[in-house]
This record gives structure tokens, C-alpha cells and sequence, in this order.
């Protein structure tokens, strides 16, 4: 019988197969938006600085990293999927499969890392994401609008773990983000002390 964590490595392998298909949509969305925002400079005759250029880039970068990974989570979760009959209602009981099998404790698992990244990415969208009250929410109804697809064209268990678990993973993902977060700006404001006051160190 297979581990758990055998079986969860082979749940992300599986979501590594998409990635070829996502590199190529994600390529072309930010190529779209590369050309969409640089003819609006143009249009409106907006000086690129470097700073300007600098943050552009790191916005393709994320919105790269966000439609790869969406695109990833989608397949995993409705597009990859035949219909079921059987899949016709809702499970509300908490951890009501923990203990069928290795292999169910594995989809909770992957449950979790599924929305980790989310985590970290739906911040770095903008400043509104950066609240908890404002992103878990987002987060928590990414999750529901997937079970109900999966629940109306019978493409998987409608189960209320499967939300709860990925509102968990979320959640994990924001703590690292913070944590992340916290780091950086530490980082940036001793590059910034040292770069005003450095002439005056060295002298001294």
C-alpha cells in the first residue's frame, strides 16, 4: 500500500503535467498585456523610468506565475474531469472520508497545498488583497464556485472538507506571505539606511 506521502507527491506530479500548456497561455496573456500597456504609454506619452519599466515587469512576472497556476487548478479540478452520476449532492460532514483509505487522506492533503500558493499570490495583486478580512473571503469563494461546478455537471464530491481545507491551505499560504513580507521590507530599509549614510560609514 502506498504512503501518504507517496500519494501526495503523485498528486502534484499529476498537476506538473499541465504546466507545459499553462507556460504557453500564461506566455501569451502577458505577452497581450505587455503590448496592451505599452501602447497606452505610448498613447498617452508617458516617460518609461526605469522604476516604471521595473515594476511593470514584476506585475507580468505575477500575473505569469497567477494563470499558470490558475490554469493548473482548474484543469485539476473541473477541465481533466468526466461526469459522474453519482456525484449529485452535497457531503457535510466534517472529515467524513479521513478514514476510508491512505489514498483519501492524500486528496485532503493536496486539498490543502492546492490553495497554499493562493496564499501567497492573491496578495501580490494589490493592497485590498493584503487584508485577511478581504482576501480569505476571495479565497474561501474561489473554493466554493469550484465545488459547485463540480457538484452541477457531476465532475467530483461536493464536499464541505474539500472547502474548508482549501480556505486552510489559504490561510497558510497569507502567513507565509506576511511572514515574507515582513523579511523584505526589514531587508529594504537597512539597504535604504545604508545607501543615505553610506559615505559618512565609510568615512568614519
Amino acid at each position: 500500500m502506498d504512503t501518504i506521502l507517496e500519494l501526495v507527491i503523485f498528486q502534484i506530479k499529476e498537476a506538473c503535467m499541465y504546466l507545459p500548456t499553462a507556460f504557453r497561455l500564461a506566455a501569451t496573456v502577458c505577452s497581450t498585456a505587455a503590448l496592451a500597456g505599452l501602447s497606452v504609454c505610448l498613447a498617452f506619452h508617458k516617460k518609461l523610468t526605469v522604476a516604471f519599466v521595473f515594476r511593470f515587469m514584476l506585475r507580468l512576472i505575477w500575473l505569469f506565475t497567477f494563470v499558470t497556476y490558475s490554469y493548473c487548478v482548474l484543469q485539476l479540478t473541473i477541465l481533466s474531469r468526466t461526469p459522474v452520476p453519482h456525484y449529485d449532492h452535497i457531503d457535510w460532514v466534517f472529515l467524513s472520508r479521513w478514514f476510508d483509505s491512505n489514498e483519501q487522506k492524500a486528496f485532503y492533503i493536496a486539498n490543502i497545498v492546492m490553495f497554499f500558493p493562493l496564499g501567497i499570490l492573491l496578495p501580490m495583486a494589490g493592497k485590498p488583497m493584503r487584508h485577511i478580512l478581504i482576501a480569505a473571503p476571495v479565497a474561501t469563494a474561489c473554493s466554493i464556485g469550484i465545488e459547485a461546478v463540480q457538484l452541477k455537471y457531476h465532475l467530483g464530491a461536493c464536499q464541505l472538507d474539500d472547502v474548508l481545507l482549501n480556505s486552510f491551505g489559504f490561510l497558510m499560504g497569507f502567513l507565509v506571505y506576511l511572514a515574507l513580507a515582513d523579511v523584505y521590507g526589514l531587508l529594504s530599509a537597512i539597504a535604504k539606511f545604508l545607501y543615505r549614510h553610506g559615505k559618512e560609514l565609510l568615512k568614519n
